[in-house]
């Protein structure tokens, strides 16, 4: 599966608890078996852009491929308050999205990072609704075994500065892994965190400082096929915690050495055909 096979990308508006959600779609081309739909979940400050290498390569393998921008990002509406953005809210958007793509059949899942939160807590809800959950650099918690600030610190200096404060703590821990973008992605990715609303930052922060599921076995429990794929970089969870969790959930597993938190971006050909592999696995 290589990037040069390309489907095109649609805007599509998609309907949330809290206004209008903003979505990217890919169908299969005329020809191809359509083997069933996708759905894929941004993390913290993130957002459909997130899979756009990925979206037209699961479309060419036979996948409507869906994301979105959860509540408060980018360009989905969202509350200014941030009671607006308790995991049950936004795992009621997950479901309605669930719903609109393919109100007849289970979809596929992949959430990154946050989006992983949020995918697991609809999976236990509502395990018909989807053939198979993958999380995609998404460990256990942001409460322990995570190089990640306290999340209540964060917030604090959000409070204080802003959604540019987030994006200069960003900005300089890609510079110090050696990972900077083209200055053109610098550009939006610092335009979308200035976009995304501060409520929805702070929302997602006051999340983190529980773990999504009070019992991660219930993710196993819930009978949805699971696979656990992130990069080996210790980014952010070392790759033993991400192993100790496959095995914990009874989960698959997919790794790229040399890639950090965004495999998504850095290998999305691996990760997309990856993905297809699983899920043909369980056809």
């Amino acid at each position: 599966m290589t990037q040069g096979t390309e489907a095109p990308i649609e805007s599509i508006t998609l309907q949330g608890g809290a206004g209008t959600l903003a979505g990217w779609e890919t169908t299969p081309p005329s020809g191809t078996e359509k083997r069933g739909t996708v759905v894929l979940v941004p993390g913290f400050t993130g957002s459909k852009e997130d899979f756009e290498y990925m979206l037209p390569l699961l479309a060419a393998a036979g996948y409507r491929a869906v994301a979105y921008d959860q509540r408060g990002q980018w360009q989905s509406d969202g509350p200014d308050d941030i009671a607006g953005y308790t995991m049950d809210d936004f795992t009621a958007d997950l479901l309605a999205v669930a719903g609109q793509v393919s109100p007849d059949a289970p979809v596929h899942l992949v959430g990154h990072s946050f989006g992983g939160y949020v995918s697991r807590v609809a999976v236990v809800a509502r395990p018909e609704r989807f053939r198979s959950f993958t999380l995609l650099a998404s460990g256990p918690s942001s409460v322990e075994d995570i190089k990640f600030p306290p999340p209540q610190a964060v917030a604090q200096i959000v409070e204080t500065a802003g959604q540019e404060a987030i994006w200069q703590q960003m900005s300089a821990a890609m510079t110090a892994a050696g990972q900077l973008p083209s200055p053109e992605r610098m550009e939006f990715l610092h335009q979308r965190i200035l976009q995304t609303k501060k409520a929805n930052i702070l929302g997602i922060l006051e999340n983190m400082e529980a773990p999504p599921l009070a019992d991660p076995t219930a993710l196993r429990d819930a009978g949805v096929p699971l696979l656990v794929a992130y990069g080996d970089t210790n980014d952010l969870w070392d790759p033993s915690v991400h192993e100790k969790f496959a095995q914990q959930l009874h989960a698959r597993t997919a790794v790229y050495p040399g890639s950090g938190h965004v495999p998504n971006e850095t290998v999305p050909d691996r990760v997309s055909a990856d993905l297809v592999n699983f899920w043909e696995e369980l056809a």
